[in-house]
């Protein structure tokens, strides 16, 4: 359930922009509070903005079909079909309402439709078999011509049809070299053709002959089609499966899908899907779970299966992007994905699948603007899939957004419940914060990781570990500066003992215990380097992180780690560009890596090299990096070049669209800048925006305290600004200035 604050940031995202997408995540949110008339409302509006769209539509048939008015929500997804007729996700969620509503013959009749875009896909295919319903049959090939069809030999003395009439060369319609061959007996005139008396044993003997022929094969035809039939249940009853548990998001559930894919193998061994869904399935285990050589090479083998067939599958074409982004190729196999997504989106088939999959690969290689849109893409064509949701969680929480990153991991634990790599992203996020209150949350879900039945995956353990580890240290530096009943408090409800050497004894356990797991996952040596730093030990703890980018140079976010680290020491400005440029050179100019180069120059009070770096990072005119435009509006207000700055700024508060936090960032700046040109009404309006868009911007309350400080009628106002900020901060940056003007 969203905070009252963190839902007044969606509607105030919403009411900047409502023809921008701000109207998808508010919501979301009203129908995750079974708020439906706000929903509604909501949706109507994103309807009205995006005439050309079928996803608000299918937003709104969503809100409609919760509260069961089927009626209204069938004719909102007509309604999409006739702007996107090819989309299967609309075509899909029809069928389902129509068939949930009793209407069997037209929920069949849509669900065919989908069918015949692509026979082969997954989600149709288990609808039907969820409802029970055989898909169309191929149509049968057309008969041979009557010419081809050989008649069956005529009988002895008779005619054969179409052939000449019976001359009297013939003698009971035998040549005449048999008739005198015949017995005398059986002998008479021509003129007098009486039949010849049939032997009526043999022929009696010949009746039951066939009878028992014609009696055998009815026998085995029926005993054939009750095999095949049982065959055909159980094979889809097997993909069905796979379905359910590949939607789960587990390593349990994973593990059961490849089960009940071999299964399905099993029954019928070509099977293009059920190759996929393999290769798809133990392609996550190794390279998510950390599952084993054995996962990759079963994935390996499955695909190569796939290959060999010469189809197309899109199980297949997920499993061969993740398989090369987890050997250090992300590049390469986010371009062979791009192709193909394009390809499918020109057809009017666009896969939730493959959008999910290119941005998580987006995201590894740092283009975390391309990852929010191909994440969001992948949300409306699956807007219950929990996969998606975490991931999207995952992405703010790196972005640095985390009121979007907390709300996506709540509807990806809304949909299923105690999704595994939900609660771990949500507990990491927590520990991001200096605020201590997050603190017993996140120990309640590592709680929940390490305590699971059946447990998570041993990557998903380990980490759980060292984030136990990273929650002892929070604890233990939160405790300093805490009065004792509330330092004890902290203490019970997080399971962190106040006494020194039991917290240090316990971290160094669950540090141990977390590399036992997982020797080999470079995410646990950005934990224990946020552990080192929280512990003061900087040095320490930038050895940790250039041992994550050691161990795998190929992932984005480890080298801004390692630069966000070295920029926290005196001299490690050069240090921290040396590892970004190493990695741009390594990996491509990622808009990530160019935005943290370009604060790394902006340190260094290299402003033109500084604006050059988020100029560039902002050449793709197809997607938007507000994060770049921030940054150059900040280094333009820097070299006294306000117009260009307000410009900037203004511009990324509009594109941080429902990022509360983010936009809270932007307007304090905004606020900076026009108190730096001079103009204080517009300058105080900048930092009443910014702090009503995120009461809990800490910078935010120092800035306007400052600048309040400079007006003797404000000063009392100031003062209490200055007390809320060392409320939300009390260690921050500001903390000595800020206590001066609390005084």
């Amino acid at each position: 359930m969203l905070s009252p604050q963190e839902l007044a940031k969606l509607e105030h995202a919403f009411a900047s922009d409502p023809g921008s997408d701000a109207y998808r995540p508010l919501a979301e949110a009203y129908l995750g509070m079974g708020r439906f008339m706000e929903a509604m409302v909501v949706c109507k509006k994103g309807v009205k903005a995006h005439p050309n769209r079928a996803d608000p539509r299918l937003l709104l048939a969503r809100v409609y079909a919760e509260q069961g008015k089927d009626k209204k929500a069938i004719e909102e997804l007509q309604g999409a079909l006739g702007i996107a007729p090819k989309d299967r996700g609309v075509l899909r969620t029809l069928a389902g309402i129509q068939l949930r509503s009793g209407d069997a013959v037209a929920g069949k009749a849509t669900l065919e439709k989908a069918w015949e875009l692509d026979p082969k896909d997954g989600e149709t295919q288990a609808i039907f078999a969820q409802w029970k319903l055989e898909p169309p049959k191929p149509p049968e090939p057309p008969p041979p011509p009557p010419s081809a069809v050989r008649a069956p030999p005529p009988r002895l003395g008779e005619v054969p049809a179409g052939a000449p009439a019976r001359t009297r060369s013939t003698v009971n319609g035998m040549p005449p070299a048999l008739a005198r061959s015949a017995p005398a007996a059986a002998a008479i005139d021509d003129d007098d053709e009486a039949p010849v008396r049939p032997a009526k044993k043999g022929h009696a003997t010949r009746f039951i002959v066939v009878a028992v022929a014609a009696v055998t094969v009815l026998v085995g035809w029926y005993g054939w089609g009750q095999w095949k039939a049982a065959r055909d249940i159980k094979f889809k009853k097997n993909l069905k499966e796979v379905s359910d548990q590949l939607r789960h998001d587990s390593f349990a559930s994973y593990k059961k899908a490849t089960d009940a894919a071999q299964a399905a193998l099993e029954v019928e061994p070509s099977s293009v899907l059920a190759h996929g869904y393999l290769a798809y399935a133990y392609a996550i285990r190794w390279g998510e779970h950390g599952d084993g050589d054995d996962a990759r090479r079963f994935a390996e083998e499955h695909l190569a299966a796939v290959r060999r067939s010469g189809e197309q599958d899109k199980y297949a074409d997920a499993a061969e992007a993740l398989l090369a982004t987890y050997e250090g190729k992300g590049t390469q196999a986010l371009g062979t994905l791009e192709a193909k997504t394009k390809a499918l989106d020109d057809k009017g088939q666009p896969s939730a699948l493959l959008y999910l999959t290119q941005g998580i690969i987006q995201m590894n290689v740092g283009d975390l603007e391309k990852a929010r849109e191909s994440l969001e893409k992948a949300q409306a064509l699956a807007p219950s899939d929990p996969r998606v949701y975490s991931a999207l969680g995952t992405l703010h929480r790196r972005r640095g957004d985390a009121r979007a990153a907390e709300q996506n991991y709540g509807f990806a634990l809304r949909y299923e419940r105690d999704h595994p790599e939900s609660l771990l992203g949500d507990a990491l996020l927590s520990l991001e914060s200096d605020n201590a209150a997050r603190y017993p949350g996140a120990a309640t879900q590592l709680k929940k990781l390490l305590d699971a039945d059946p447990p998570p995956s041993p990557r998903q353990l380990a980490t759980a570990h060292l984030a136990r580890a990273l929650l002892v240290s929070r604890v233990t530096a939160a405790a300093t500066v805490l009065q004792p009943p509330d330092a004890k408090k902290l203490s019970e409800a997080t399971g962190v003992p106040l006494d020194k050497a039991a917290a240090t004894a316990l971290a160094t356990k669950e540090d141990d215990e977390g590399f036992a797991l997982d020797r080999t996952n470079p995410e646990l040596h950005l934990l224990r380097g946020k552990r080192l730093m929280v512990d003061g030990q900087l040095d320490a703890a930038i050895k940790e992180m250039r041992e994550a980018v050691k161990t795998d140079p190929s992932r984005a976010q480890a080298y801004v780690d390692l630069a966000t680290a070295l920029m926290q020491k005196p001299d490690g400005a050069r240090d921290a560009q040396e590892a970004l440029t190493t990695a741009i050179r390594t990996m491509g100019e990622s808009p990530r890596l160019m935005v943290m180069l370009g604060q790394v120059y902006a340190r260094q009070g290299r402003l033109d090299e500084a604006a050059a770096q988020f100029t560039k990072a902002l050449a793709d005119g197809k997607s938007k990096n507000p994060d770049a435009r921030l940054q150059l509006g900040v280094v333009y207000r820097e070299k006294k070049d306000y117009p260009h700055a307000v410009e900037q700024l203004t511009r990324a508060s509009q594109e941080f669209i429902g990022q509360g936090g983010r936009i809270s960032d932007t307007l304090t700046e905004l606020g900076r800048t026009y108190e730096a040109q001079g103009d204080r009404v517009k300058a105080e309006d900048a930092y009443r925006r910014a702090l009503d868009t995120d009461p809990t911007n800490a910078d935010g309350y120092f800035f306007y305290a400052r600048f309040l400080s400079a007006d003797r009628r404000s000063r009392e106002k100031a003062r209490v600004t200055a007390q809320k900020y060392l409320e939300l901060d009390p260690r921050g940056e500001h903390a000595a200035e800020a206590l001066a003007l609390a005084r």
